[in-house]
């Protein structure tokens, strides 16, 4: 086969389906013979053009056929003038445009065309994507370079991955080979721009969507510490936006390099809330129970234009005060907790020793299970430290006495079952607390209405091992603990379950009898003032809303 005669591009380069729909895919049959190009008959007159008039039709006479590769994609049009002469024209088959079939010009204006032609119709075919959108709609879709720029920076900034991920040649690769081949590497320095880019256009939008709304904010602020031991202090808000879907905006992370008094951190609070100019539409204020908290809320007070009542503005961090609670628990166990740290530590400190328990784990059958420590400012991390390695405890024991593991200063193993008793229990007695944390500390659904619930949970706990000869001193500070914060209920979380439709004012009674009666508080008053307060709240929302109803 005459390889001069084959074209220099293919049509499935843009639509694998393309070239088997419409067009032959070799310019021989199985015989070796050249095919005859497909007779195409246009309407009659229709291919007039000019000052051409007369009859059209493709050439089906004895003339010698085309062997020129290019007629795949083109056929062969005559047509007759006015003055009777016949000129022969190629029509695109793609874009029915006719260009010139003289055999004096060659084919290599139609080689040129076609290959235009089929690049743009594999563009075309590329804008005709549709996708679902969330709301269950379709839309057209098309590649563009910068949007794909601006989803990776995004994609960079909410996995804290590394700014040179854009140019690795494994994700370049993944990319161009399973989603488009056009893609091409992103450097570092362009994702630090897109970076930069991407964080102004969002910060310019929510100082616009803060300076035209009409609902309020929830603030919440803490203090971080940087693996480079250095602290920062966070602002975040919640609301509710006019579709009533809950939203969570990191407003500010600002170095706090000074004393964190209540001065200090005042000032970092005030400096983002007066950058979004939302002094005005502040709801509440949670932080963590700390004197320095309290003082900066004792500032910030009065710098805030009180949205609903000053009563409201200031809340304590519900899953903070569960965190004070069950530390009380632990000084009154941490002997026996402490007896299983040092064996973990012991275990893990060296590999060789590793890999006998990993070898020791299989031959007794159990899958082998490598410990974690605990830290030592989270009590969950202890809980999940307890919880992991209790299903080994006999294990561990034995392993332990079989290998001169640490002793305790009688020279005895440090775990004994007396220990093993006692850590089980306690670990089973803090499920309870670990769920109610888990359950208020999320931040994309309301949890206000749900403290309540949660406080009468932890007040039956408490109630249930008061009696128990193992946690009996345990649960007695855990209680006065308990009482010293939410003995006096706060009357944000009151009004929260109230509005719950599942609460309302008779299953507000009905829990505060609950909790009053595992407590020995009587809490008739209180529900008094909460009825008077809430309608004093309710009118206040009524007339700064001039009665508009949803």
């Amino acid at each position: 086969m005459d390889e001069s005669n084959i074209p220099s591009f293919t049509l499935g380069d843009f639509d694998p389906n393309y070239v088997s729909r419409s067009f032959p895919t070799s310019e021989y049959d199985a015989t070796g013979s050249a095919p005859t190009p497909p007779v195409m008959e246009p309407p009659a007159g229709s291919e007039a053009s000019g000052t051409m008039s007369g009859s059209a039709s493709t050439n089906t006479g004895s003339k010698r056929s085309r062997t020129s590769g290019v007629w795949q994609h083109f056929d062969e049009v005559a047509m007759t003038g006015p003055d009777g002469r016949h000129v022969t024209f190629a029509r695109c088959r793609i874009c029915k445009n006719k260009l010139s079939a003289k055999s004096s010009g060659g084919t290599g204006h139609l080689k040129r065309h076609a290959e235009a032609c089929a690049k743009k119709q594999g563009i075309q075919l590329r804008q005709q994507q549709l996708l679902l959108n969330p709301d269950g709609t379709v839309r057209t879709w098309e590649y563009d370079p910068m949007v794909a720029r601006e989803n990776l920076a995004r994609l960079i900034a909410r996995q804290d991955l590394p700014l040179n991920f854009g140019e690795s040649p494994a994700f370049e690769n993944y990319i161009k080979n399973s989603h488009n081949p056009r893609f091409q590497a992103v450097s570092r320095q362009t994702t630090t721009r897109d970076l930069k880019n991407v964080y102004d256009k969002g910060y310019e939008s929510l100082k616009e969507l803060f300076s035209t709304c009409t609902f309020s904010v929830s603030v919440t602020s803490d203090i971080w510490s940087s693996r480079a031991k250095e602290d920062y202090l966070s602002v975040v808000v919640h609301f509710i936006d006019d579709d009533w879907q809950m939203q969570k905006r990191v407003l500010g992370l600002r170095l706090i390099d000074v004393s964190h008094t209540g001065e200090n951190i005042a000032e970092r609070i005030r400096e983002v809330i007066d950058e979004f100019n939302l002094a005005d539409k502040i709801f509440a204020v949670t932080m963590d129970n700390a004197s320095a908290n309290s003082r900066a809320m004792e500032i910030l007070q009065p710098l805030f234009c009180i949205y609903a009542q000053s009563f409201l503005l200031h809340q304590r961090c519900a899953c903070h005060i569960i965190n004070l609670i069950v530390k009380c628990g632990f000084k009154r166990v941490n002997v026996h907790i402490d007896a299983v740290r040092q064996a973990i530590t012991w275990l893990t400190a060296s590999n060789p020793r590793i890999a006998q328990w990993k070898r020791y784990c299989c031959a007794s059958g159990e899958p082998p299970r490598k410990f974690l420590t605990d830290a030592d400012h989270r009590w969950n991390a202890t809980y999940f430290m307890l919880k992991v390695v209790l299903p080994y405890k006999d294990l561990l024991t034995v392993f332990l006495q079989t290998r001169n593991g640490p002793k305790n200063s009688d020279g005895q193993p440090i775990l004994t079952d007396h220990t093993w008793h006692i850590v089980e229990r306690f670990n089973q007695f803090l499920e309870t607390f670990h769920d109610c944390t888990l359950l208020l500390s999320q931040v994309y659904y309301p949890t206000a209405n749900l403290i309540l619930h949660n406080i009468l949970e932890i007040a039956t706990l408490l109630k249930e091992y008061e009696n128990d000869d193992l946690l009996m001193p345990v649960v007695f500070n855990m209680k006065q603990k308990y009482l010293k914060y939410w003995k006096d209920i706060p009357m944000l979380y009151s009004f929260a379950f109230i509005l719950d439709p599942r609460g309302k004012l008779r299953g507000f009674l009905n829990i505060l009898s609950l909790i009053g009666d595992i407590i020995n508080v009587d809490y008739s008053t209180y529900y008094a003032d909460v009825k008077t307060k809430f309608y004093e709240v309710f009118r206040k929302y009524e007339l700064k809303f001039q009665g508009d109803r949803l």
